[in-house]
């Protein structure tokens, strides 16, 4: 059998959809031959070969969509937030393959076959229905995040929330494309509470002069900061923070789904709209512009608890094996 990812990454889009995929596909790899097709850079590529993955890069969907016809596979899995319509509906014409998307919110669903969706329109009630209209099998709500094994380990066991926060993880995906992290750092480090911070540097963050400058600025607090780049152990540092401070997407779901408290930042037009929109009050989120309200944040607690029930019956990431069986079936 085999199953064809297209998904791209880089430092506009992210590495959420990659990271995604790539952890799927690790879970389809024992009964399929695996290809993943991306217009993503060299760095993104190297992320994905090192996850002992075959890629192939094309400049455009229609150099893609040749490429899927040569490769013939059973399916076609898309994880994008903006898949197009027309490209969705090429697939579904020109190829014999089913098709699945991912974490997509346009119209292209109706074309799919099987259509995840673990937040944007949820409304985070997991649900599961068929619509014979389309004939497109759809999976919705926060218990079909696609996590990787060490974040649901232990899931739905207490992990005591500290009394007092001491130790914080920021991490802001691959790029950080507006520097939030610098932006957080110089927040924190110049208050008279001394916090540890843990900082996840992702492939694509360029902001490198900005944060040296923020580290020059606190000298003295130096040594409180430990900064990480290309690494594996995310999850570890997440149950180790008291608190984790991040953007809206797989990240904030898996530090809840670890027992960790998260305060959210919206990085983007959509990240903000979606939010605010979809989140309704239920986990808001913060602006750039908005960094100042932390440290009364912290102090007051008003950051999203995973041990609040509403946060227990989202079932994080519970229903990886129900989809990965569907490809099977």
């Amino acid at each position: 059998m085999k199953i064809a990812f297209v998904v791209d990454g880089g430092k506009d889009r992210g590495m959420g959809h990659v990271q995604q995929s790539v952890t799927l596909a690790r879970e389809l790899k024992d009964k399929a031959d695996v290809i993943f097709l991306t217009k993503s850079d060299l760095s993104v590529v190297s992320k994905m070969r090192n996850s002992d993955l075959i890629v192939i890069v094309r400049s455009n969907d229609d150099e893609i969509l040749r490429s899927l016809k040569e490769i013939n596979p059973q399916w076609i899995i898309i994880d994008k937030m903006d898949v197009e319509e027309g490209f969705a509906k090429k697939i579904k014409e020109d190829t014999s393959s089913k098709l699945a998307i991912f974490t997509n919110i346009t119209t292209a669903n109706q074309y799919a076959d099987m259509a995840v969706t673990a937040d944007y329109g949820t409304y985070f009630k997991n649900t599961k229905f068929f619509d014979e209209k389309t004939g497109t099998l759809y999976y919705y709500g926060p218990r079909y995040w696609i996590l990787r094994k060490e974040f649901c380990q232990g899931y739905g066991e207490s992990k005591k929330v500290a009394e007092g926060i001491e130790r914080i993880l920021i991490m802001f995906g691959g790029s950080d494309p507006l520097n939030i992290t610098s932006a957080v750092l110089n927040e924190l480090l110049g208050l008279k509470e001394h916090y540890v911070f843990d900082i996840i540097l992702g492939a694509s963050f360029t902001f490198f002069d900005e944060l040296n400058r923020v580290l020059e600025k606190y000298a003295d607090r130096r040594r409180h900061v430990n900064s990480y780049k290309n690494i594996e152990n995310v999850a570890e540092l997440m149950r180790n923070a008291d608190l984790v401070i991040t953007s809206p997407g797989l990240s904030l779901f898996e530090s809840l789904c670890v027992g960790t408290p998260v305060i959210a930042f919206h990085q983007n037009k959509i990240q903000k709209e979606r939010t605010a929109q979809v989140y309704r009050g239920f986990i808001p989120t913060l602006s750039i512009g908005d960094v100042h309200k932390l440290p009364e944040m912290i102090l007051q607690r008003k950051f999203l608890n995973p041990n609040d029930d509403f946060i227990r019956n989202l079932q994080i990431g519970q229903g990886k094996k129900e989809l990965v069986e569907e490809f099977f079936r």
